[in-house]
């Protein structure tokens, strides 16, 4: 147990990497059990990234500063579908991963990889994974499951509200109260004695908010938007995740992301500025066209021929570090406050992980699980 241990956390953000955070320190074994933990989130569950992204797992596609976490956080993933049934409750399965490039404006002499990608389009494909190193979830479905499981613990809640202050104590400089607007517009406070910040994209707003400009500043995370389509096919595909190369019949370029979920297909695009909440988030619609556009050019199965059902059009920021790498752990400056933010576009991936090094960093003093060293804010 590490000195002074909190005796209620607040988790402001309800991604996978604040759920994920809730969840682990709601079974630690050194949490007391007078401890209470809280969620807070400004909208809903999963209500940005955690929610709208494609779901890819890659074990050993990371740098160094991040290869760590990511090689522990992937078997983790691995781990919590075989003892909660992650197959059924949330999509969990291995996956092949190719890239290809495909020109639609000659044809190529090669046979397509996939039964459901046209003879004659495919260029050229190479393996960038397999069922031993990439995988996928379907997001939402994940950060929701485990939110469940975060409230069947005891002294565990929930709250819908926008943090909007943090009070410190004058003695110890520590957390001693968070406030906060609820749904109905209503300004409230909680008492807390430890702050996690993982707001995902909207981390470095809030932190400056909350910590000020001198503390806060250094904890800069910025949104990138990303738009994705999920298709239903008539026909079942491959377990297998597409990274392209696109040349269409018109000469232009493309590089759609395609991700073969049991149940549809996903791609991502632009960007514009980060609205002030995940609910104020629209997708283009240019960029969403030009997915349809690129979806079709990649196989018939993705036509309104072949009636393919569109279930979803949308779009999410990524949460991106300005320094390039994420921020996971303790906060510089001030006692009692923590941070998991600025995964990128490997927030699926590396979130479950961080929620549990942060559990352990918060109730034990030490990161056991994975080296974060490089990661520290």
């Amino acid at each position: 147990m590490a000195p002074n241990a909190p005796s209620h956390i607040l988790i402001i953000g309800g991604g996978i990497c604040g759920v994920s955070t809730a969840y682990f320190l709601s079974i630690h074994p050194a949490r007391l059990a007078t401890t209470k933990i809280t969620l807070l989130e400004g909208t809903k569950i999963a209500a940005a990234a955690s929610g709208y992204s494609g779901g890819f797992l890659a074990k050993d596609w990371h740098g160094s500063a991040t290869s760590d976490l990511s090689a522990m956080s992937y078997d983790l993933h691995e781990e919590l579908a075989k003892k909660f049934g992650g197959k059924e409750n949330w999509g969990y399965r291995t996956v092949d991963t190719l890239s290809i490039e495909t020109d639609a404006t000659r044809k190529s002499k090669k046979s397509s990889p996939l039964p459901w990608l046209p003879e004659g389009l495919v260029h050229s494909s190479r393996s960038l994974g397999s069922h031993s190193t990439t995988a996928q979830v379907h997001p939402r479905q994940f950060t929701e499951f485990f939110t469940k499981k975060f409230l069947e613990a005891p002294s565990t809640s929930v709250k819908i509200g926008t943090a909007t202050s943090l009070s410190l104590n004058q003695e110890t400089s520590t957390p001693r109260s968070v406030g906060y607007t609820n749904e109905k517009g209503e300004k409230e406070e909680i008492d807390v004695d430890a702050v996690v910040i993982a707001a995902g994209p909207w981390t470095g707003k809030l932190s400056e908010q909350l910590l000020g400009n001198k503390v806060g500043s250094k904890l800069s995370v910025q949104g990138h938007r990303a738009h994705s389509i999920v298709l239903k096919t008539k026909e079942q595909l491959s377990a297998t995740c597409l990274f392209t190369s696109m040349t269409l019949k018109d000469g232009s370029a493309a590089e759609p992301e395609v991700y073969a979920r049991p149940d549809g297909d996903c791609g991502a695009g632009d960007d514009e500025p980060l609205p002030p909440t995940a609910s104020k988030v629209s997708p283009s619609p240019s960029a969403i066209a030009k997915l349809h556009k690129q979806s079709q050019a990649l196989s018939d199965v993705f036509t309104p021929e072949q009636n393919v059902e569109v279930v979803a059009e949308q779009a999410c920021y990524l949460p991106i570090a300005d320094r390039g790498r994420p921020l996971v752990g303790k906060v510089r400056g001030v006692d009692g406050v923590w941070v998991g933010s600025g995964l990128s576009c490997w927030g699926i991936t590396q979130g479950p992980g961080t929620g549990k090094v942060l559990a352990e960093l918060i109730l034990e003093g030490k990161a056991k699980s994975a080296d974060i060293s490089k990661l520290a804010p």
